[in-house]
């Protein structure tokens, strides 16, 4: 095993042909004592690192890659939602005891000694109360955490209903860990990649055209033609336009329209390798006052005056679980399969939204390639 995580970086540069980052390369030094201590089961004088930064940049890809070159049994790597969900989990297993978050940061403790967040961001009152009380247990435990965002701590939470309960889990960032700011001029994402159309748009076709190209798809895929059927996820049933052990097809109002959530996601990205979704509308809108769609995504603007109030366009609550949905296949490998009905450069150009579509523009854009596409979906 190799002492050095510049070294492993300098080699991942190399053999994948990506371009030298200075940006990269000051963050993988500061990664570096971190992979030691790991490696050589030092102590470690480091209580983590909290990277952000513009989407593509390598945020995440330089968490993973040290993640990859540690034991998996000391290191623990989650996307924030799928983790928050397994704690949620674990606290109504424990209801009834007395400091169930005490007893769920020693288990994680006893087992882990990084922990790894990808995009952790707060949307969520009852998150931000979880987290400030498990970081803390966790830091005074030894563990290290390692966390990626698009927002700098002090933007964790946009919302000001709720900022005091965020203040202190952002104070503790601040004070523990080192705050790291990658913010190159490059996106990484964007660079040369083999062609490999998923994303279909029916300009000069007829919707017809684009579906036929979708059944085209999942007929090789899973070796049988789509017929109509159906899928439970979290006990309730989502009608499909069709179902294999492999692949799943969905109209898009069936998936991001109704009461969906980002643990529906989840199931489905623990199921299924390939996710076909047609009829993706214009997501951009003009902006007005209304609720906000719980557990989904975050970032939207928030008022104080009166009832609790956001502004929102009639298209953000399923652009947001649009949102939801690619940020989840994303992480997992999860093959995305979408007829659109406009270009997806032009998917989500107005709107509360605006800064969080980028990332799924990136993603997306990713995603329609071999090297994307070929990769092993994450367990």
């Amino acid at each position: 095993m190799q002492k050095e995580f510049i070294d492993i970086y300098q080699h991942a540069l190399s053999i994948n042909g990506y371009q030298h980052d200075p940006d990269q390369l000051r963050l993988a030094e500061a990664l570096n004592p971190v992979y030691q201590s790991l490696v050589s089961g030092n102590t470690c004088t480091s209580a983590g690192i909290y990277i952000w930064g513009p989407v593509g940049r390598g945020k995440t890809f330089l968490m993973d890659l040290m993640f990859s070159h540690l034991p998996g049994k000391i290191c623990l790597r989650h996307h924030f939602h799928r983790f928050m969900a397994q704690i949620h989990q674990q606290l109504g297993e424990l209801q009834g005891k007395p400091d169930p978050l005490e007893i769920i940061a020693r288990k994680l403790a006893r087992q882990y000694q990084l922990i790894c967040f990808d995009e952790f961001f707060l949307n969520d009152i009852a998150d931000a109360m979880i987290l400030g009380k498990l970081f803390k247990s966790l830091l005074r435990l030894g563990v290290i955490l390692i966390t990626t965002s698009n927002r700098p701590p002090e933007k964790l939470c946009k919302d000001p209903l709720f900022e005091d309960r965020v203040r202190p889990v952002i104070a503790m960032i601040n004070q523990q860990m080192r705050v790291f700011n990658l913010a190159g001029e490059t996106d990484h994402r964007l660079r040369t990649l083999t062609p490999a159309p998923c994303i279909f748009y029916s300009e000069n076709k007829t919707a017809t055209d684009t579906e036929k190209q979708l059944t085209r798809i999942y007929t090789k895929i899973s070796n049988t033609s789509p017929r109509p059927d159906e899928v439970i996820v979290l006990h309730r049933v989502i009608p499909a336009r069709a179902v294999s052990s492999e692949c799943v097809w969905f109209d898009f109002e069936h998936i991001c329209m109704g009461a969906r959530s980002q643990m529906d996601y989840i199931d489905l990205a623990n199921r299924f390798s390939h996710i076909f979704v047609s009829q993706v509308p214009l997501l951009g809108s003009h902006s007005q006052e209304q609720i906000k769609a719980r557990g989904t995504e975050d970032g939207i603007l928030a008022v104080k005056a009166g009832e609790r109030q956001v502004l929102l366009g009639n298209m953000d609550d399923p652009a947001r679980r649009f949102i939801s949905l690619v940020d989840e296949l994303y992480d997992r490998g999860v093959n995305l399969f979408l007829s659109m009905e406009v270009p997806l450069e032009n998917l989500y150009m107005e709107g509360s939204l605006i800064f969080e579509f980028a990332r799924t523009y990136s993603r997306l854009t990713e995603m329609q390639s071999l090297e994307y596409q070929q990769r092993r979906p994450i367990s």
